[in-house]
């Protein structure tokens, strides 16, 4: 079966008994509201049917990974041994004194979450964005599923078919673990600090990532970057003890603008005497030039025909905005994307698809730091139904998707899915996360 006969037979099943499945939406919903999905006091929102991916294309996901992957090897390695490729992505003297020191050969990415908007029809797909600092949403999927279980159409869904969730903590620990022995060539444990600017990260989601650190053996604590101190040679967590290994949620942007609070991490990292697993080099990655970087000359040179092809295929046009016509681009207001360089979360982007034409003129010449911004191809998210709220109204609507794949040191993991009523996918609109089940078609 396809993706497609999944979600009409989930969504038949709905539809058979109406007022049983929206009181048991409600009840869902109530679940999550008192739940630790819960990010700056919003509880997380989601939808009746889960997403749901066949094993077959879970497979497809993690072997394009796997290309993408050797193609971030090049770029990285190029990166170091190139000054004139390093100019390409135009960092800043901090930015790229922090990236040169890291340790970028044993540890490439640790952790990311590839997002991209794919066509379950065609299994055509475009990326959106790579998140590698500050990877999150993990314990969204956990709740969900939990949620999903008050459901008597998701217990007889599951019940019928081979199914499977997607496990993100104990596999990102035993992840953690692995890079700690091969950099550091130890079996030793490390004691560990998760680290984030507090008001910035989603703690509850820390919390949990402790406990299964602590499950496996390992001594971890939640910091706050300005709570580190670097003494005699040893980073201390806040609770005065040793740290050896950082979990970074910390984007590299906010340590940025946080420089002189994150003294005592960054004194420690440059002393290597504490192993950031999430080192800065990942910032190669999690910029979004990588977009423009990746379709250059010089990066199609250091590729494969097959991986050139790759790129074509699966990368949106992106250019700086400031070698783009503002004029072409108002005028050609669907057909584009504004975003920029060093943000997340969807903060000033921009998509003409979301404007009238005025609207759209206006968004455009606002920006006036076309430098920090970047001009991309829009491309429009797969459409589903689903059931969820329109108002306080239970009622099926129409969708749009983004997915994204749970990467733990090269290895795909798991599935992070989001729908909107908008083709902005973003909590600042009307986004929902779904739940992801892995089906045996």
């Amino acid at each position: 079966m396809t993706e497609q006969q999944f979600d009409r037979e989930y969504l038949d099943a709905i539809q058979a008994a109406p007022e049983r499945s929206d009181r048991e939406y409600r009840a869902l919903v109530k679940y999550m509201q008192g739940s630790t999905a819960i990010h700056h006091g919003e509880y997380v929102r989601t939808c009746l049917l889960p997403k749901i991916f066949t094993e077959s294309t879970f497979a497809r996901f993690a072997a394009d990974i796997r290309v993408l992957y050797g193609i971030f090897r090049k770029v990285m390695d190029a990166y170091f041994a190139d000054p004139s490729y390093r100019a390409l992505f135009g960092f800043d003297a901090r930015t790229e004194e922090l990236i040169l020191r890291s340790h970028h050969a044993e540890s490439m990415l640790p952790m990311a979450r590839i997002d991209f908007f794919y066509n379950e029809e065609t299994g055509d797909y475009k990326f959106c964005e790579f998140n590698t600092d500050g990877s999150s949403a993990m314990n969204e999927d956990r709740e969900l599923h939990n949620a999903q279980r008050l459901s008597t159409v998701y217990r007889a869904f599951t019940a019928a078919h081979s199914t499977r969730t997607c496990e993100l903590f104990d596999s990102w620990v035993d992840a953690f673990v692995g890079v700690w022995k091969r950099v550091r060539k130890t079996d030793h444990l490390p004691r560990v600090a998760i680290v984030d600017f507090m008001e910035c990260g989603t703690v509850n989601e820390f919390g949990i990532f402790r406990e299964h650190f602590e499950q496996k053996g390992l001594q971890a604590e939640v910091c706050d970057v300005r709570e580190l101190q670097y003494k005699d040679g040893r980073l201390l967590g806040k609770s005065g003890l040793p740290v050896d290994a950082i979990y970074r949620r910390a984007v590299t942007s906010d340590i940025l603008d946080h420089y002189d609070q994150s003294s005592a991490l960054l004194d420690a990292v440059r002393d290597d005497a504490v192993l950031l697993v999430g080192d800065f080099h990942t910032q190669l990655v999690h910029n979004k030039t990588i977009f423009r970087v990746l379709q250059h000359p010089a990066t199609l040179a250091l590729l494969t025909p097959e991986e050139q092809a790759y790129v074509h295929a699966h990368v949106p046009v992106t250019m700086s905005f400031a070698k783009a016509d503002p004029e072409q681009v108002i005028r050609e207001k669907d057909a584009w994307i504004l975003k920029p360089l060093d943000s997340y979360g969807s903060r000033g982007v921009y998509a003409g698809v979301e404007y009238d034409a005025e609207g759209w003129r206006q968004a455009v010449e606002s920006i006036t730091d076309r430098e920090g911004y970047l001009l991309q191809e829009f491309y429009m998210p797969y459409v589903t139904e689903n059931y969820g709220f329109l108002g306080d109204s239970f009622q099926k609507a129409r969708y749009y998707n983004l997915t994204g794949v749970y990467v733990y040191d090269g290895t795909a993991q798991g599935v992070y899915s989001r729908v909107s009523l908008t083709p902005i996918i973003s909590s600042q609109y009307s986004e929902k996360t779904l739940p992801t089940l892995i089906v045996k078609a």
